[in-house]
């Protein structure tokens, strides 16, 4: 199949194979089936939540995705063969190779799902539970010990320090000093990961950049907030500001949204509709979407290399710790909602994968995290009933989010996504803190589209496709009537 040079329609066609596919959304069970399993595991009605998975049910015998793996693996195979083609673009090439390779690991990554959570096949139980992990390590890359294990030192010595006001605090604290006695932390501490000096830099520089577009948000107090349909007015504003109006990118309220969404595909940023900010939360946000996430993609449009558009197969971690790290420059401080929930995302699955030698079910790591997220209390302030309820509801959002796909009573059987997230941060702040006196010239290589700008490899590939691309289409032949 790959002895015959291919012409270059075929390579378009590999290139562009639908090898779209959200393992995520595979994950999910009825919006009104989870608000059940969410009230009967936090008021311990039962001991883990049980959640069927339609779309993993409707992958047994699909012939449709079993033509599209096959798609994938022909399309991977033809782009590595087409590399030794003369005049082509190596590095674009190798970067779509990895891409459709990675949403390939996505569809066995699903398949692994179904097959751990389908009971007809229990017999080959540990074979399934191994499949899966091992699919989850090739997908979202292997977990940082190390990181976690200084995060837990930080969260173990919170512990020690936390002084009970109350009945309650003190139950909180002896359970959590309980667990900590038999933690071990091998002498990892947590690393700051920007030091004041290099925040207050990042700060100055993010504040000058984007003074255009923060100042058309209006500078309220932070008691005044501003629903959904005021937010997108707002947001629009400053896409005019930021010339991304003028692109044809537009901010709407869409009701059906659990989360903020941003699509280069269709330029569109959605907003749920029961969105609410404050000014403040405002200016972090459309840094985070309109400024990363619809920036780096519109970005990649202008390149004509439509997987930097897309995204890379590296890109999400990275994207996703650039828009945090932006949103703590705004702050001046990494005190940011953004930065705590992939934190503790991370706690979550150090907690759950066993690092320290014992793998937890949902409702094992559920029990640790609340209490963990509960000492956090406001200062001067002291637990009550309400409080607690907010950190329990917060850690089964966490808890949720690392089992969907498995079944809560597996311990160490998570679904890894969530600790990218935080791993994308630290290695942003790496960045960061090696180009802190040159944030003018490293800027321009962030937002050349939505690719891992942290890695020299992957840069070196973007920056050739895109040359090759120029060189390419300078040399093309003129058309003359």
């Amino acid at each position: 199949m790959n002895q015959n040079k291919k012409t270059d329609e075929e390579i378009e066609s590999y290139k562009n194979t639908n090898s779209d596919f959200g393992d995520y959304a595979n994950f999910e069970d009825e919006e009104k089936r989870r608000e059940v399993e969410r009230y009967s595991f936090i008021n311990n009605i039962e001991y883990t939540p049980d959640f069927k998975y339609p779309r993993l049910d409707v992958l047994i015998d699909n012939k449709k995705i079993s033509k599209k793996k096959t798609r994938i693996i022909e399309s991977v195979l033809e782009l590595e063969a087409a590399k030794n083609n003369p005049n082509a673009n190596t590095a674009e090439l190798e970067l779509y190779a990895s891409f459709h390779e990675l949403r390939l690991k996505k569809i066995l990554l699903v398949e692994a799902a179904r097959n751990l959570c389908n009971p007809i096949i229990c017999t080959d139980y540990e074979i399934n539970r191994a499949s899966f992990a091992k699919l989850n390590e090739e997908t979202y890359g292997e977990f940082n010990k190390s990181l976690f294990l200084g995060i837990m030192d930080t969260e173990k010595n919170l512990v020690a320090e936390f002084e009970p006001l109350s009945e309650l605090e003190r139950s909180i604290k002896d359970e959590l000093s309980l667990l900590f006695s038999r933690f071990e932390t091998e002498g990892e501490k947590e690393e700051i990961l920007l030091d004041e000096a290099s925040m207050a830099k990042l700060h100055n520089f993010v504040m000058k950049r984007y003074s255009t577009v923060l100042e058309a948000i209006p500078d309220t107090p932070d008691d005044v907030y501003y629903d959904a349909s005021q937010c997108a007015e707002i947001m629009n504003n400053t896409l005019i500001a930021n010339g991304l109006f003028d692109l044809g990118w537009s901010v709407v309220v869409d009701s059906k949204k659990s989360t903020v969404s941003t699509s280069s595909a269709i330029k569109l940023i959605s907003l749920p509709g029961d969105t609410r900010r404050n000014a403040s939360e405002l200016r972090r946000l459309v840094v985070h979407e309109e400024e990363v996430h619809a920036r780096r993609g519109q970005n990649g449009i202008e390149t004509e290399l439509d997987l930097l558009k897309l995204g890379t197969a590296n890109y999400t971690d990275i994207e996703e710790g650039l828009g945090v790290i932006l949103e703590c420059a705004i702050s001046g401080n990494l005190d940011s909602p953004s930065f705590n929930r992939a934190r503790d995302r991370y706690i979550t699955a150090g907690l759950a994968i066993g690092v320290d030698g014992r793998p937890r079910d949902a409702r094992e790591t559920y029990e640790v995290l609340w209490r963990v997220l509960a000492i956090r209390r406001p200062e001067g302030g002291v637990l009550d009933e309400e409080a607690v309820y907010g950190a329990k509801l917060m850690a089964y959002k966490h808890i949720e989010n690392a089992f969907r796909g498995t079944q809560f009573w597996m311990r160490g059987v998570i679904y890894t996504k969530l600790k990218i997230y935080y791993e994308g941060l630290v290695k942003n702040a790496e960045f960061f803190r090696e180009h802190i006196d040159t944030l003018d010239s490293v800027f321009d290589d962030l937002f050349i589209g939505k690719y891992d700008h942290t890695s020299r490899s992957e840069k070196a590939l973007v920056k050739a496709a895109i040359e090759h691309k120029k060189l390419h289409k300078k040399d093309a032949p003129t058309l003359t009537n």
